[in-house]
């Protein structure tokens, strides 16, 4: 039986749900976080509290298409000659563009195996494999993506000895199942077991999977049901099969990121994300952040439930989703995944706007799952050049925050409708949104007040694609569903890059608790503590040279502290550092102060990281750090 999405999250209502009916564990608040000054002393490298992979580091997730626009209506696999078809118009109409992956989901029945029990092909109905695919793609200048999970073993490859782990001859796959643990299996589903990590031989099984995809030149894996996994429940449902537990799941994610290296991308789709994402920051590249697309429009990008649960989907759609995970994205965190976009679903042209801007300054895939049959006049909306170039630069927004305290224990401490980011040649990009359904209302993003920018900056419409002048602000009376995105340069010839739309990692996180800061607020707890606080910046530099840093920060501990910088470039190079910078004691928390020193940097896009190792001392706030490139 094909494993059927549709069944699953509309039948189920595991996507639609807000009643959460699993125990378990609380989420706990994310830590803050800050920076300081330089000293020239050779300190511990700074400490690794993510994935922090290639894909990760570049901030976003990818350009892509998807069969879901076609599986879910029919609910089912998707017929191989109409894959081709959209591959084709894939290649013609959007590869050009940056759209330069397909990846399947998950209707396809596949009872075809090699000798380790790893699926050959998408469905039984298709007369090509994996390989033929890669290849064929690979022609049009494009890669596959697949879904599947690792921790899936068909029924067939469990009832056939013959079978065996890769690499381990003498453990049959049937030996790393346990008898009755269906995935499902509570719900009716009956083909696929779940590894259980306990058994000798299951490492070998789930690595050698990845390493399978991998090995094909599968460039992006979407892991799915990972919540059923570990607690066996559905916040929709109840109970859906046997709960493996955090310490199996944290295994095998483990498991498989150590399989994936940087030669495949992991995408953990329906995760609890438990204990702030805990486990998934440190394995994963991707997680979702909202139920299902479903049949897509309005509803399910900004409707349903607008609470929080603590089971997956946290938050049930992109907005809210991406606003309340805002403090676990960025530079070497979590790419936050939205889901597909379907713009023939779309009421409007403004909601389509609208929708490709969320994603955008969310740092969202974006994931397209209109067909060449249904998009009708509406592909424009995926291939605006200026809205690509901000994506494709690395753009990860923030909602504006009003406090520090956590969007899942007060749905008004960030709003969903203003956000901002900053890219690596210090500009900025703000998108203002109104998601009323019957009202005009006016949004506004200040300058100097939301953004720390000192006097006027030019701005642009990205969507109008026009210059709008030079101005203090950013103000829009928006239609309802409409959005405002412009792009906003300043006029300083130094570069400063805002702590508070940095990425955060470690425990670092926003806070406004002190005065006398420079915009939106800034980043605190920067202190001692196990998992290592960390603020990192992208930042662009024209050329290889040393350059002049500040740091703008506040220190009322009483003693000089200390923090560890570093520079590397997205691929890890180390270009600068670990050095070690002080940061002298100030009057109180109120108090700001500015310490300067060089730091050497590439050409090109550098990821400066602040934080406090081991091997510093004391804590400080940070606001901003300002450069002369």
């Amino acid at each position: 039986m094909a494993i059927s999405r549709r069944s699953l999250m509309t039948g189920l209502g595991a996507a639609t749900a807000g009643v959460f009916l699993a125990p378990a564990p609380s989420a706990l608040a994310a830590a803050p976080m800050s920076t300081g000054a330089l000293a020239a002393a050779a300190a511990a490298a700074l400490p690794v509290t993510s994935r922090n992979s290639i894909y990760t580091r570049k901030g976003v997730g990818p350009l892509y298409w998807n069969i879901y626009g076609w599986s879910f209506p029919h609910n089912a696999p998707i017929p191989e000659a109409e894959w081709q078809a959209n591959i084709d118009w894939l290649a013609a109409d959007f590869a050009p563009s940056g759209y330069k992956m397909a990846c399947t989901d998950g209707w396809g029945a596949c009872t075809s195996f090699t000798a380790n029990g790893y699926r050959t092909t998408f469905d039984d109905e298709w007369q090509h494999d994996w390989s033929y695919w890669v290849n064929y793609l690979a022609a049009r200048g494009m890669t596959l993506g697949v879904y599947h999970n690792p921790l899936w073993v068909h029924a067939n490859v469990v009832a056939d000895p013959s079978y065996t782990v890769v690499g381990r001859p003498d453990i049959k796959v049937a030996d790393i199942t346990v008898p009755g643990d269906i995935f499902g299996k509570d719900v009716g589903f009956n083909d696929q077991y779940w590894v259980d990590v306990t058994k000798p031989g299951a490492k070998e099984y789930v690595q050698g999977y990845v390493n399978h995809f991998k090995n094909l030149g599968v460039t992006y894996l979407r892991i799915d049901f990972l919540s059923w996994y570990e607690t066996g429940t559905d916040a929709g449902v109840g109970t859906v099969g046997t709960s493996h537990g955090s310490a199996d799941y944290e295994t095998a994610l483990q498991w498989m990121h150590e399989a994936a290296g940087d030669g495949i991308e992991l995408s953990l789709v329906m995760p609890h994300l438990f204990n702030d994402a805990r486990n998934e920051i440190k394995y994963g590249d991707m997680v979702r952040i909202n139920a299902d697309a479903d049949s897509g429009g309005w509803a399910r990008l900004s409707g349903g439930r607008q609470s929080w649960q603590d089971a997956w989907p946290n938050w049930f759609n992109p907005f809210c989703g991406f606003t309340g995970w805002a403090h676990r994205s960025g530079r070497g965190q979590l790419i936050l995944d939205g889901d597909f976009l379907m713009m023939n679903t779309f009421a409007d042209d403004d909601e389509r706007r609208t929708a490709i801007s969320l994603m955008t300054v969310a740092g969202s895939p974006l994931a397209i799952s209109d067909l060449h049959s249904n998009i009708g006049g509406n592909g424009w909306v995926y291939t605006n050049p200026e809205v690509l170039d901000i994506h494709n630069k690395g753009l990860v927004g923030k909602p504006v925050f009003y406090s520090g305290t956590p969007y899942s224990q007060d749905g008004t401490s960030r709003d969903t409708e203003r956000w901002a980011g900053q890219l690596p040649d210090g500009s900025w990009v703000v998108a203002l949104f109104n998601r009323n359904d019957t009202s005009t209302v006016t949004r506004t993003i200040d300058f100097a007040g939301h953004l720390g920018i000192s006097g006027p900056a030019s701005v642009r419409d990205l969507w109008a694609r026009t210059d709008l002048g030079s101005d203090t602000s950013v103000s829009a009376a928006l239609a309802p569903h409409a959005c405002k995105l412009v792009k906003v340069v300043p006029q300083s010839a130094t570069k400063r890059y805002h702590a508070a739309f940095a990425a955060w990692g470690g425990g670092a996180n926003f806070n406004n608790n002190h005065a006398g800061y420079a915009g939106m607020g800034f980043v605190d707890k920067l202190e001692a503590g196990s998992e290592g606080p960390t603020v990192t910046f992208a930042v662009q530099a024209p050329s290889a040279g040393s350059f002049t840093i500040g740091y703008r920060y506040a220190n009322a501990t009483g003693g000089t502290g200390t923090m560890t910088v570093s520079a590397q470039k997205e691929n890890r190079t180390q270009v600068s550092g670990p050095f070690q910078v002080s940061l002298p004691a100030l009057a109180d928390w109120d108090t700001w102060g500015t310490v300067t020193g060089s730091i050497q940097l590439a050409a090109g896009v550098n990821l400066i990281t602040i934080g406090r190792t081991g091997s510093d001392t004391g804590a400080i706030n940070l606001n901003y750090i300002e450069l002369n490139v």
